[in-house]
């Protein structure tokens, strides 16, 4: 599609007897493939701004949690399908929906991590009590956590819990349960996506300066720059660079008798010429 297409491009997407299955594959294909980062977080937005099939939102979450792609704007985008989840667009059922949101907060379990440490200060010491321990001592730490997570806010229960991975059956099983107990799917997926950043869908307005290059080539530029300055000024052109110019030093002290002292040799050996 050349630039000049877009607006036709979209007219052919938004008419109304235009297929929504073409403009959701359009989106979809925009938010794997497109090269621009910005339009891909735009498409992905849009993708799921309706409902979307089970098949079409678990390619979606793949492609969020594991696309190269997707590495610098993963919790940007795993937002935006959390969001998708909490407001009832993806099409399927519970127990899939459970099983999307709890894959997409291990996704982001370093940025739950961190929301539920700045909102609770023991979550840094229950998480590490659980992760440095085996055995029973281990499954003891999973059952403290699971019953603090309980206790707190949506938001920081669901982190902590995000953020916990058992090692033992027995573990695991405390942790499982206490996910299905901290509220609905569409409740913990909206809690979920309020730890993470706001997707930017709008461009940077700073903008890099450009470096002046040094060398000849430069200060040819600079010169040229100069002269049209000049011609627009009515005023002479100036110079890239003044020359300096040298004074001589006067010879002082020693320097000065050894120099009048060789203009006398010089006079005595070679007597001017007399007619």
């Amino acid at each position: 599609m050349r630039f000049e297409d877009r607006t036709e491009l979209v007219r052919k997407f938004t008419d109304r007897g235009a297929s929504k299955g073409a403009l959701a594959q359009f989106l979809a294909t925009c938010a794997a493939e497109n090269p621009n980062r910005r339009l891909r977080m735009i498409a992905l937005s849009d993708r799921v701004s309706t409902p979307v099939e089970r098949a079409d939102f678990d390619d979606l979450v793949t492609l969020v949690t594991q696309a190269p792609t997707w590495e610098k704007d993963r919790l940007q985008g795993i937002r935006v399908l959390l969001r998708a989840i909490a407001d009832g667009h993806a099409d399927a059922p519970d127990q899939i929906l459970a099983r999307w949101t709890w894959k997409l907060a291990r996704a982001s379990r370093k940025a739950q991590d961190r929301r539920a440490s700045a909102e609770f200060p023991e979550a840094k010491r229950l998480l590490g009590a659980l992760a440095n321990s085996r055995g029973h001592r281990h499954e003891e730490n999973a059952a403290r956590l699971v019953n603090t997570a309980l206790e707190q806010p949506l938001p920081v229960g669901a982190a902590l819990l995000a953020s916990a991975e058992g090692y033992t059956p027995r573990a695991n099983q405390l942790l499982d349960a206490a996910r299905e107990k901290l509220g609905t799917v569409q409740e913990i997926a909206a809690a979920l996506a309020e730890n993470l950043p706001l997707p930017k869908l709008q461009p940077s307005r700073k903008r890099r300066r450009k470096r002046k290059r040094k060398g000849p080539g430069a200060q040819e530029t600079q010169g040229t720059e100069a002269a049209a300055e000049a011609s627009v000024d009515g005023a002479e052109p100036k110079t890239a660079a003044k020359k300096r110019r040298r004074r001589r030093r006067k010879p002082t002290g020693a320097t000065a008798s050894v120099q009048t002292d060789a203009n006398v040799a010089v006079t005595t050996d070679h007597p001017p010429e007399t007619e």
